[in-house]
């Protein structure tokens, strides 16, 4: 077997010169042997080897001529010089020996070919398994790598969500990170909110196309009797489609819409619709099931967000408000009191603060009972808020007594304030067992003075003037001495 691949391994001028240089020696020792009437079966035999030699080194062909050249010169140089028969009978098997040789290493040749043919077709399939390994792996290691990001991508906006306090940047925030996220061609990301909450209905719109198309968008698209949104607000879970203009639930959608593909999720706090997410595109079989699935992860998110605004909100207004009447509470309306204070002395602007008392409420209470009162009290502060400004601060300031800072009011502007909600509160008819009841107020005003530069001094001057209406009858309005500068 190693001679065989050792013969193989040689070039086509190689084996020529070997076959060459085999038979010339074979030939010559049969030239003189018949020079000399000599035995010829030395010679006969000698190109046994090179004719062997020409069926491993040249091939079929060429080993067929020599082989039929030696033979016919062997038998005419053995009828020619008179041989007896058994010198061509051991010619004979020499042939014979001859072709099991060349049978032989035919053989051994076409099995070495076949083992190199299936060895290389198993090699060329490995091949194949492996390239498509190889692309399958490239594929998921990509698919892999779009999931990295987009988790990635959900992962800091929960983090961003987590530091938002405001409805708006919740849904900015929400909208810009899913437009970034899928990026689908020529996708267009919607997100309405109808949260009673917060008062109206908020919406915005992220998408790589010009703003006329924004304008458009928000009249036709942004509203609860769009067909999309009608569907998601009734069923209260995810819509999915691939191919609108073949969709049997959407048969009436205009052709002029242009949404072939779309994926809509609400945002559910518990069992209530807060809103939506959409994404829409022209393009069909833009999105898949796992598209879907992420946004129902960033709507999940949003529906946190908000209900993490509306608790921030509702701690906020439960330190700064009161429970019962919805004015602020003292702390607040001092905290206030002590900015506004340092602005109007800074920028010399005037500044009033009324203090207020229900006459009489501890007889009025103990009379007609603790839910009468609170009606009381809830109405004197309704009076008190529809009287001054929105940028007025109302508060109330303990038990039956409330506290109003007009800001840029000098004293006669708040006098005329004063009289005004004293006059309310005494029209105003409260239905106690029965029967109409009438309450009153009593009023001091304090004008802001360089003196007075201190909250507490500030609130104690108008309490005093309060005091002197209170003393002079009740049902009064009364102004604060001016202090001066000592």
């Amino acid at each position: 077997m190693r001679l065989y691949d050792k013969l193989e391994n040689l070039n086509q001028y190689q084996r020529w010169v070997l076959v060459i240089c085999c038979t010339l020696p074979a030939m010559g020792a049969s030239y003189i042997a018949l020079q000399h009437a000599g035995d010829v079966l030395v010679g006969l035999f000698l190109f046994y080897v090179p004719v062997t030699l020409s069926v491993v080194l040249l091939g079929i062909v060429e080993t067929i001529i020599l082989t039929v050249i030696v033979v016919l010169t062997a038998i005419v140089n053995l009828l020619v010089v008179g041989e007896p028969p058994w010198v061509l009978g051991v010619f004979l098997a020499g042939l014979l020996f001859n072709f099991y040789f060349w049978r032989s290493w035919i053989n051994h040749t076409e099995l070495s070919e076949f083992q190199f043919q299936k060895t290389y077709e198993e090699l060329e399939l490995n091949m194949t398994d492996s390239g498509l390994a190889h692309e399958k792996i490239k594929l998921s290691y990509e698919a892999n790598q779009i999931k990295i990001q987009r988790y990635t991508a959900l992962n800091e906006l929960a983090r961003s969500l987590a530091m938002t306090f405001k409805t708006q940047d919740v849904v900015v925030l929400l909208i810009e990170t899913i437009s970034k996220t899928f990026m689908v061609p020529g996708g267009v990301y919607t997100l309405l909110l109808f949260d009673s909450s917060v008062g109206k209905e908020l919406h915005a719109v992220r998408y790589s196309v010009d703003t006329d198309m924004e304008v458009r968008l928000n009249r036709e698209r942004l509203h609860v009797e769009d067909p999309f949104n009608a569907w998601v607000i009734a069923q209260k879970k995810p819509l999915v489609i691939n191919d609108a203009a073949n969709d049997f639930r959407f048969q009436d959608i205009p052709e002029e819409s242009k949404i072939e593909s779309l994926v809509a999720s609400p945002l559910m706090g518990g069992h209530e619709l807060l809103g939506m997410i959409r994404m829409e595109s022209s393009v069909a079989n833009a999105f898949r099931q796992e598209d879907a699935r992420l946004l129902s992860n960033f709507c999940d998110l949003g529906t946190v967000a908000l209900e993490h605004v509306a608790l921030y909100h509702q701690t906020i207004e439960l330190a700064t408000t009161d429970g019962l009447t919805g004015l602020y509470v003292q702390k607040y309306y001092k905290d206030r009191l002590r900015d506004e204070i340092f602005r109007a002395l800074e920028h010399k602007l005037p500044l009033t603060v009324l203090m207020i008392d229900v006459d009489h409420f501890k007889s009025y209470n103990d009379r007609y009972g603790h839910l009468v009162g609170d009606k009381v009290l809830k109405l004197v502060a309704q009076v008190l808020r529809e009287s001054v400004r929105t940028v007025d601060l109302v508060s109330r300031y303990g038990g039956e007594e409330f506290s109003v800072l007009l800001l840029k009011t000098p004293g006669d502007g708040a006098l005329n304030v004063a009289e005004r909600i004293r006059q309310k509160v005494e029209e105003q008819e409260v239905v106690a067992s029965g029967q109409k009841t009438h309450v009153t107020v009593s009023i001091g005003v304090a004008e802001l003075t360089p003196a007075l530069r201190d909250a507490e001094a500030f609130i104690d001057h108008a309490d005093q003037a309060l005091y002197q209406a209170k003393s002079s009858g009740r049902n009064k309005v009364c102004l604060a001495k001016t202090e001066k500068v000592s």
